[in-house]
């Protein structure tokens, strides 16, 4: 009892009271900077016909390019644990920079050489910015809003993808054609400017520093305290996060990727068809990354993420095994407001290791680990459906996958909802 009392003593200074004015607009900044990893994830599958019409690539070099650029995404193991030696803010500032820049540099790309490698890197800051992200509103943001604030970034990325399905006819038919949805990127820079000196450190990461944790290490200490995350006390925490985030990689990637080719080739949909319901699909979506929210503050995050992994498994079954176009198109709304499992699982992995390794944690589990899943995945589907004849098929034994999330979450992680972190990690 005396040991909880010392904690809670130490926390009330850390532990923001209100949702304050500056809170709001680090939010705001969060949430925008989302919204632009959510629009450059949507248009590479926009303007792939493109590439392989300029840099005459066939399907097979196009299927590639998006494999090696999706290793962008393991990439950002690096950046993110950078967060925990030299702070939150800088590293924040840094990736939102980094991603900017590059989404704007790969519209001049020459060949399908450096268009890979340009988007690999700024893969890798954009997912680096959603990691960081969600830790800087885990750690400033009061425990009651810390599921509906994660919540809302990650749909943002959503919104992100709303923006670019709707410009993309628009943007492809000007002069610099598909080059002009990267071009698009650089309305992020006045924003970041702007809020550049508005934006300051986590107290959490403050106090951390003031105790002497984050210092300059050489290479080996550096190595030797990513390896303090597989250490026995945070092996349940480990296991637990890598799972879920894996599962949901393994999941999402497989039903988003897809599902043009497959109602294409294999329902017989038209391009007006695909794009229309696309668009239906994100709009009405949102609402489950708006209900998300609120059941992971007031129900819970165990029962959240159960009801989420659970009915996105179903959903994506129904999708890929439906024939009408009513049943695949309602279902694959629901796929898609079943795709909040990434702000779950963001949610989750952030608050269930302590403050001192939290960002080098979910580089592990989320980046290095977990994003295996979203490697692997396509790759699985290509081989699965050359055995089973379908790509349909192949996707629906992939999207069952999501069902093993569920014993995970009910039984090796605790209920997290309203506690303040410190207690979290003591518990």
């Amino acid at each position: 009892m005396s040991g909880q009392i010392a904690v809670s003593e130490v926390t009330l200074p850390l532990e923001a009271e209100r949702f304050t004015s500056y809170l709001r607009h680090l939010t705001f900044f969060v949430c925008v900077c989302t919204l632009f990893e959510g629009y450059d994830t949507l248009i590479i599958s926009l303007a792939l016909p493109y590439l392989g019409r300029d840099f005459q690539a066939d399907s097979q070099t196009l299927g590639f390019t998006v494999s090696v650029i999706s290793l962008g995404t393991i990439a950002a193991f690096l950046p993110v644990r950078l967060a925990d030696k030299y702070g939150r803010r800088p590293v924040l500032l840094a990736v939102v920079s980094g991603y900017t820049l590059f989404t704007v540099a790969t519209a001049f790309s020459t060949g399908i050489y450096d268009f890979v490698a340009l988007q690999f890197i700024a893969r890798m800051f954009m997912v680096t910015e959603v990691g960081v992200g969600s830790i800087v509103l885990t750690e400033e943001l009061p425990a009651r809003y810390r599921g509906r604030a994660i919540s809302l970034m990650i749909g943002s990325g959503l919104l992100g993808g709303i923006i670019g399905s709707l410009s993309f006819p628009l943007l492809v038919e000007t002069r610099l054609g598909w080059r002009m949805l990267y071009v698009m990127g650089s309305i992020l820079f006045p924003l970041l400017v702007g809020y550049w000196k508005r934006i300051q450190e986590t107290r959490r990461w403050l106090d951390q520093a003031a105790q002497g944790h984050p210092q300059s290490k050489a290479f080996f200490q550096e190595l030797k305290e990513t390896l303090a995350v597989f250490q026995r006390k945070y092996r349940r925490s480990l296991f637990a996060g890598t799972s879920i985030w894996f599962l949901t990689n393994f999941w999402s990637s497989a039903v988003l990727f897809f599902f043009t080719y497959y109602a294409m080739q294999e329902r017989g949909w038209s391009p007006e068809m695909v794009g229309k319901t696309l668009t239906l699909a994100y709009i009405l979506g949102s609402a489950g990354y708006l209900l998300a929210g609120p059941l992971l503050d007031f129900a819970g995050r165990k029962i959240t993420a159960c009801l989420y992994f659970g009915l996105g498994g179903a959903s994506a079954a129904l999708c890929f095994q439906s024939e009408t176009y009513l049943l695949i198109a309602t279902s694959y709304v629901v796929v898609i407001a079943m795709n909040a499992v990434w702000a779950i699982s963001a949610t989750i992995t952030s608050e269930i290791f302590p403050t001192s390794i939290r960002a080098t944690a979910n580089a592990v589990v989320n980046n290095l680990l977990g994003r295996t899943g979203m490697v692997l995945a396509p790759a699985l589907v290509g081989i699965l459906s050359k055995s089973l004849g379908s790509v349909g098929d192949a996707v629906t034994l992939i999207a069952l996958v999501s069902f093993l999330c569920i014993p995970v979450v009910a039984f090796l992680l605790p209920e997290t909802k309203r506690q303040v972190l410190e207690d979290i990690a003591v518990s």
